[in-house]
């Protein structure tokens, strides 16, 4: 039987189950045998002999087939089981060595797309497959796609564990048209109640296709007088361009070559793009139609031409603190006469420009940082920004960054104790030990310091103790794999009980004298000692 089955609340589960015997015993496997299920507690929980609506033996037990299906499965049903068989002939074997874990789970198991992802040349033949776990036979999950985009095959397959699966095989031939496009895939599970539950898993299709420009609209949209109509559009672009297209892009909709419609980049109430010009979707409402707006209308598409990325060298940091860093920023500096300017994120050591001149005689600027790794840089972004002054007068600017990494030993170790101030004799005390660091910490220590001794009084983040008078001054150590830290030494102020006939404390001890005093006034002065 499989070691795991997981199955979704209120529904039922089939357990794929066959046996074997030792062959003196085979005969003994006949009509009078029942299959018995337990729980890991020793609890039955199914009898076949029994007419009851626990559950069914679907399996042959003469042909050694102890299949089994359990109905209305709860969270507190999440145990392992093992299968029982008791003949009436005196064969009685219970099969503990191997049990099965069923899981009862709140929510249903999410189907699996086969491939994970998409991304394909138009004109090749798609095939995805949908999976889900079937674990209760009468009630398989039924498999739904988004779009019936092509050809679905749907089956009940069988792993090799022997438990089931659904699968549902959508075929289709790839086209521009998908680009970009979700497909999806839902599983819906039936409960044994009438309920049900349902559960999507998707992917994005990044379909590539040749072309030169060229949009795909269609010919002609009939629109009501006064109602809005949405273009479906998208467009193709020569390989070269198409890292181009990206944020800075905007859509433009003309009847002529001067006459602009809409603007994407404008915010207006004559229309909105809906599509996502990176995904070359190119879809478009426009609202308010009038008659004399029926007219050709076209696609523009307008992107911005942005200055090329700095370059950062190393690429990432990830050193130790003490460490000295070199940090090299460098720009294309195709005008030599309007060079672009470096500036990092921060002036945090010192920093070296400079322009040179690349093998084939072009020109680059650069802008050295250096600076020694401290722990107040970790998790911090370095940045460097290009600023290119072109000859209107106007600029653009472009930036890059990177995240320091970097290492360091425990810092800022700290100990606070729970409660805090005068804490009564023999009472707990919870001391909690504190500290920054990269790796994390992988161990703290407590030590006791009597005087120029230090003795370990235990480990971990947190360590409860018992006051006492002479709980004397102590500290913590933080250690990670690049060093350790030391806490301040720290005391705890422990609140004496007082004796009857005499007054004890030392520097370790804060002694409450106000219920002695109270006691002192109702008895004899003559017969109180004071040491």
């Amino acid at each position: 039987m499989p070691q795991t089955i997981e199955v979704l609340s209120g529904s039922c589960v089939t357990i794929p189950c066959s046996f074997g015997v030792e062959d003196k015993y085979k005969s003994n496997v006949d009509e009078t045998c029942r299959a018995l299920w337990s729980n890991d507690e020793g609890t039955v929980v199914f009898d076949s002999r029994t007419p009851q609506t626990t559950g069914h033996l679907t399996g042959n037990l003469r042909n050694r087939d102890c299949t089994t299906t359990l109905n209305n499965m709860r969270p507190e049903n999440s145990r392992k089981y093992f299968f029982r068989l008791e003949c009436d002939n005196g064969l009685k074997y219970d099969f503990k060595t191997r049990q099965v874990d069923i899981l009862v789970k709140d929510v249903p198991p999410t189907p699996t797309l086969t491939p994970s992802t998409l991304k394909v040349e138009e004109g090749t033949s798609v095939s995805l497959k949908c999976s889900a776990p079937a674990p209760c036979l009468s009630h398989p999950p039924a498999l739904t796609w988004t779009s019936s985009l092509g050809h679905i095959q749907g089956s009940l397959q069988e792993n090799q564990d022997r438990t089931k699966v659904q699968t549902s095989v959508l075929t289709f031939t790839a086209s521009h048209l998908h680009h970009g496009k979700e497909i999806s895939c839902t599983a819906v599970y039936n409960k044994q109640d009438g309920s049900t539950q349902s559960v999507s898993t998707s992917l994005t299709a990044d379909i590539s296709w040749s072309a030169q420009f060229m949009t795909f609209m269609p010919q002609t949209i009939e629109v009501l007088s006064g109602s809005c109509v949405t273009i479906p559009c998208s467009f193709g672009i020569e390989d070269k361009y198409k890292s181009k297209v990206d944020e800075t892009c905007k859509a433009l909709w003309k009847y002529d070559v001067e006459t602009v419609v809409f603007d994407s980049r404008n915010p207006q109430t004559r229309g909105h793009l809906t599509g996502n010009l990176r995904n070359r979707d190119c879809t478009t409402t426009l609202n308010n139609m009038r008659p004399e707006n029926s007219k050709n209308y076209f696609f523009r598409l307008a992107c911005e031409d942005v200055p090329p990325t700095p370059t950062l060298t190393p690429s990432t940091l990830k050193v130790e603190e003490g460490t000295s860093v070199s940090l090299k920023c460098s720009a294309p500096a195709p005008c030599l006469s309007h060079p672009p300017a470096l500036t990092w994120s921060s002036s945090q050591g010192h920093i070296q420009e400079s322009l040179q001149e690349n093998l084939d005689r072009t020109k680059v600027q650069t802008s050295v940082l250096t600076f020694t790794a401290s722990h107040l840089h970790h998790g911090k972004e370095i940045s460097c920004t290009a600023v290119y002054n072109k000859q209107e007068g106007s600029t653009q600017s472009v930036s890059t960054s990177l995240t320091a990494d970097i290492s360091y030993p425990p810092k800022n170790t700290t100990v606070s104790v729970s409660p805090s101030g005068p804490v009564p004799e023999n009472s707990r005390v919870t001391l909690t030990c504190s500290s920054t660091a990269n790796p994390a910490v992988s161990s703290y220590t407590w030590y006791r310091a009597d005087g120029g001794r230090e003795t370990v009084m235990g480990t971990g983040h947190v360590s409860k103790i018992k006051a006492f008078r002479d709980s004397g001054p102590f500290f913590c150590e933080a250690e990670n794999a690049i060093g350790s830290g030391r806490s301040n030494i720290s005391q705890i102020d422990v609140h004496c009980k007082y004796h009857k006939w005499s007054l004890v404390s030392d520097m370790n001890c804060h002694l409450d004298l106000s219920p002695f005093v109270h006691r002192l006034l109702l008895t004899n002065f003559n017969q109180f000692r004071v040491w």
